[in-house]
């Protein structure tokens, strides 16, 4: 609990399960105004201030800090509960000896240095140095460079080199705690008349706390997928075509090195017998090891398996010495470095070859007749750990600690509303939910009944949803894509619970949609620039369209209305697990990706300034699902909903004022207060059931702006108008199965949609200041169906059923036992006609186009025709 006192602020850190000096991390959620300067806080053990590296990830609208992330190493002998303490008067004594970095940079090369070792960056090629020690001395030094060879093998030439460092302080004593090296490297293109648009980014993260550094290796082809008919499948005429990527390091003279494949297996030793012994070690994983390694998930642009050997195999100078499933190797140099890659055997295809005087730790080994692909708008990113202790396996208890976050005692401050206070957690929604680590099939399961491994599928969840009308046992290879967000939900279950495995889900599951979902480009149209990809087309398998959704192998016609093809689009975006994500785990790349996200579907929706492009807004503004131009009116939809979360997230993470206005300028030009509701037709579910997103979207602002206390003209706008849809819905919804026949597919799916009704229905009771206790009631009544019908289900553990239950729990309780923070004003009878009701048809196109034509550019338009007609 978090507790305040004569001007000090406290929260209680409980750390479980967690030995003497592992170096861990939380992130403490802060109300409005406790604290300005990281300087006026500190972390406390036993009694006494420790060491700890303190970084603000996000900032309310006043400047005080919202989300702080702390990291540190965990004293030894802990008694009792870490405390995080803003006051204004700092205890002195310390409770261990700090530790710090310091470092140097100039044009050509940057210096940091640690009490137990030396790291030199050379800005020109992001080469490396890393001396065990403060001092460099030639049998000390390693020397590390990144290495890219092209289809041909031959190495890709650097173009750019750009070198940025970001610095953590200590809350002890101002000094240095951590430090974020970038690279960012561009290469040159193979033929000098185009561009190459192929780059990597190395990430060094050095800390105080331990001798180990962690570099985080991403390769990014930033051209535009060609996509041709619709279909995003491999073999692209855009896609980057690589024969390898490799981390080489290299010592001074011959050594011995020892390795260990396994977790559990014995340490190998290699001795050297001359100076010039050559002989190599190498351990390479070539697929998953798991019962279904032979999955078409791993098919490549011919629809071919690129391997034949299940697992691992160990080769002394070409000969196969060993062989295993799963490989987690460990390798220890006798320079006094030892160093491993992180989730080997999930990122497969991976080796590590030992030589005495070269270690080459291949992302994307050469292989024999196979080259590597990136899809245009793709990245890939792999982990290498480093270390400079002289014990082999220094690493097991650093990467051990560094694959989870801790939780501090309360997140009530969040921003994020995440309805974890007055759960129930042994209620019957929550045991289903728990069929997500403790069923037969749960989310780990899944993974091995696809083997949705190898680094492009890594974290990604498995659609078994979709295998429903599957008649044979072949696998059906559907990727989930983060539809309704399982990063959030499985986040908020671990909240819940504690339960390391749930964030697990979510790290991996995050990690691969910043990377493979999201279409990383600004070379194509802009309302594909930067979106989230689709899960798989429904009913049809992947083929070679990896997570792209469609593939020239599928069919036509699988669905009432299925064209096939496309790309892109704002009905598929989630960007409150991210937003979430990074502000557990303080990981940029998740800001980045809800910024981009966001950016992405505003143009989705406004649209840019061209006139052809409002030409075929006049063709299309009748059609479901997009904004009308003319009148500013937006669909009431799931994609709407989307566009008003992402904005919502954005703010979040920015505060940036702009995000939410945009939100209330959405909200206003999407529904009324006094509309008349059976103009929306809601009775035909199958076009308008998402209206109940839209609203879930609009309890989320109304959240929001309660945390802020802004009880202004748009929040009674947006709160009336849930007022009113909440009223229709008490009288006309029910239980969509209850109704099969006006359902295409009528499945379990639309029961675990119902969980959105109770949601709103019970938002509606507390901002009507809980006086119509028949929108309760009528909340608890489809929680309470949705819990005993799906209890009685075969498919209750299919996955999107699952993530819809993680995503739609919990509001009810919350809303039922949560104290009114004000009492709201009575609902406005009498608010003035929509603006997208004003004006004729004729009026609003000749104002559209005229202020289109003030801004007309002959280059966007033919650019934007271009894009359109290539």
């Amino acid at each position: 609990m978090i507790t305040e006192n004569a001007g000090d602020y406290s929260v209680p850190i409980k750390l479980d399960s967690l030995q003497d000096s592992a170096v861990t991390s939380v992130s403490v959620p802060l109300a409005q105004g406790v604290l300005y300067e990281l300087t006026a806080s500190q972390l406390l053990a036993n009694g006494g201030p420790i060491s700890c590296g303190a970084k603000a990830l996000a900032n309310w609208p006043d400047g005080s800090i919202k989300w702080l992330h702390l990291t540190f190493a965990v004293p030894e002998q802990l008694r009792e509960d870490l405390i995080f303490k803003v006051t204004k008067a700092k205890q002195s004594e310390t409770a261990s000896v700090p530790k710090c970095l310091t470092y140097v940079s100039n044009d050509s090369h940057t210096t940091v240095t640690h009490s137990l070792y030396r790291f030199t960056l050379t800005h020109a090629d992001g080469s490396f140095s890393i001396a065990s020690g403060t001092t460099d001395h030639a049998n000390n030094v390693i020397r590390g460079c990144l290495n890219l060879h092209d289809a041909h093998s031959h190495p890709c030439a650097i173009s750019s080199c750009l070198v940025s460092i970001d610095d953590t302080l200590s809350l002890l004593d101002g000094s240095i705690y951590g430090l974020s090296v970038q690279v960012d490297m561009t290469y040159a293109p193979v033929d000098d008349d185009t561009v190459s648009n192929i780059s990597s980014t190395s990430v060094f993260l050095l800390t105080a706390a331990h001798e180990a550094i962690k570099l985080d290796v991403t390769l990014h082809n930033a051209n535009a997928a060609v996509h041709s008919g619709g279909s995003w499948d491999l073999g692209d005429a855009n896609s980057f075509y690589f024969s390898a990527l490799n981390l080489s390091m290299k010592g001074d003279g011959a050594s011995t090195f020892q390795y260990r494949t396994e977790q559990d297996s014995p340490w190998q030793t290699h001795l050297t017998e001359a100076a010039t012994n050559t002989s190599d070690v190498s351990i390479q994983q070539f697929s998953s090891g798991g019962k279904n390694w032979l999955s078409p998930v791993h098919v490549d642009h011919r629809n071919t398996l690129p391997f034949s050997v299940n697992g691992y195999q160990v080769a002394k100078e070409g000969e196969v010495i060993s062989s295993g499933q799963r490989a987690t190797p460990l390798v220890y140099w006798d320079k006094k470095v030892s160093f491993t890659i992180d989730n080997f055997w999930q990122k497969f295809p991976t080796s590590i070859t030992m030589t005495p005087k070269e270690m080459l730790l291949s992302f994307f080994p050469a292989q024999k007749n196979h080259l590597h692909e990136l899809q245009g708008g793709e990245k890939s990113t792999h982990s290498v750990w480093l270390s400079t202790n002289d014990k082999p396996d220094a690493l097991d208890e650093i990467t051990r600690s560094s694959k989870g976050v801790r939780l501090c005692g309360e997140y009530i401050h969040s921003e994020i509303p995440l309805y974890t206070e007055c759960q129930n957690t042994h209620s019957t929604i929550q045991n289903l939910i728990n069929n997500g680590l403790q069923s037969q099939n749960n989310f780990f399961e899944k993974r091995e009944q696809l083997d949705e491994y190898g680094w492009r599928n890594f974290g990604d969840i498995y659609a078994d949803h979709e295998t429903a009308e599957h008649k044979d046992s072949s696998l059906f290879v559907s990727h989930y894509n983060n539809q309704y967000d399982p990063i959030f939900g499985f986040l908020r279950q671990f909240l819940l619970s504690n339960d390391p495995r749930w964030f697990t889900l979510a790290d991996d599951l995050a990690k691969h949609v910043i990377d493979i979902d999201i279409y990383h480009t600004k070379q194509d149209k802009d309302e594909y620039n930067g979106g989230l990809f689709w899960h798989t087309d429904h009913y049809l398998q992947a083929f070679t369209s990896s997570h792209r959704s469609y593939s020239k192998l599928q069919g036509k016609g699988a669905y009432q209305d299925h064209a096939g093809g496309g790309g892109p689009g704002g009905q598929h975006c989630y960007t409150s697990g991210l937003a979430l994500y990074y502000l557990l785990t303080g990981n940029p790349n998740a800001k980045e990706a809800v910024q981009t996200l966001t950016q992405w579907i505003t143009y989705v929706y406004e649209g840019g300034n061209t006139c052809l492009e409002l030409l075929l807004a006049l063709k299309n503004r009748h059609v479901l699902g997009l904004k009308n131009h003319f009148t500013g009116q937006y669909p009431l939809d799931r994609g709407t909903a989307n566009y008003i979360n992402a904005l919502l997230d954005s703010y979040v993470v920015t505060s940036e004022r702009a995000s939410l206005q945009s939100v209330e300028h959405v909200i206003r030009h999407t529904i009324h207060p006094n509309e008349d509701i059976t103009l929306r037709h809601l009775s035909n579910v199958e076009e308008t059931w998402f209206y109940t997103v839209f609203l879930q979207s609009l309890v989320r602002y109304l959240d929001i702006k309660c945390i802020s206390k802004e009880f202004d003209d748009a929040f009674y706008y947006a709160r009336d108008g849930l007022l009113r849809f909440a009223q229709w819905m008490l009288e006309h919804e029910y239980m969509y199965l209850d109704k099969p026949e006006i359902l295409e597919y009528p499945n379990d799916t639309w029961t675990a949609q119902d969980l959105r009704k109770a949601h709103v229905l019970s938002a509606a009771y507390f901002y009507g200041n809980k006086h119509d206790h028949s929108l309760l009631q009528k909340a608890e009544y489809f929680e309470n169906e949705v819990s005993s019908r799906l209890q009685q289900s075969d498919t209750k553990t299919y996955t999107r059923i699952m993530v819809l239950l993680m995503q739609n729990d919990g509001p009810t309780s919350y809303f039922k036992h949560a104290v009114l923070p004000i009492e709201f004003n009575e609902r406005k009878i009498d608010w003035p006609a929509p603006a997208y009701a004003n004006g004729s048809n004729v009026t609003r196109m000749v104002k559209a186009f005229g202020k289109r034509m003030l801004a007309l550019s002959i280059r966007n338009e033919v650019n934007w025709l271009k894009k359109r007609l290539g």
